[in-house]
């Protein structure tokens, strides 16, 4: 009895060994990073629109008023501004996504701003990356939205 506890526990050993083996540095700093970037998503920090869709925000319509979001994570909350309309809602982040719950919009009328496709962008689940205050969002593994970082909580 005593020797098949001690086989069990040696291949236990080796067996946790190899696991941990496979672990790369790439996946560690993508970690890091992701943790990082979770750190952006607090309630003071403001992003605002530099690309939809793959154009800038005034090629693609929003010529009054430039789209801004701001997002807490701890809060699970997320609001800003559609280029036209307020709105605030739900969300869940994730190390990697962001899931935008049901949400509430004021209801003003304004020209031409594609205000609608932006909701529809929204909808759903979205992949998000920060890297230096940039936040880049895709959808179906196709990039839809970026920001940057307009107002940061010091």
């Amino acid at each position: 009895m005593k020797r098949f506890f001690i086989i069990a526990m040696v291949a236990t050993a080796l067996i946790s060994c190899k696991s941990g083996k496979g672990t790369s540095q790439k996946k560690v700093t993508q970690n890091a990073s992701q943790i990082e970037a979770s750190s952006f998503m607090i309630e003071k920090n403001v992003w605002e629109l530099t690309s939809f869709q793959g154009k800038s925000p005034e090629e693609a319509g929003f010529t009054d008023r430039i789209p801004h979001v701001v997002i807490n994570k701890e809060k699970a909350s997320m609001g800003g501004n559609s280029g036209c309309n307020s709105f605030s809602g739900g969300v869940e982040v994730t190390d990697y996504t962001l899931k935008l719950g049901l949400f509430m919009s004021t209801k003003m009328y304004c020209d031409g701003v594609p205000e609608i496709e932006f909701f529809k962008i929204l909808e759903g689940e979205l992949d998000y990356k920060v890297e230096d205050e940039k936040l880049s969002l895709t959808k179906d593994g196709q990039p839809v939205m970026e920001f940057r970082l307009k107002e940061k909580d010091q």
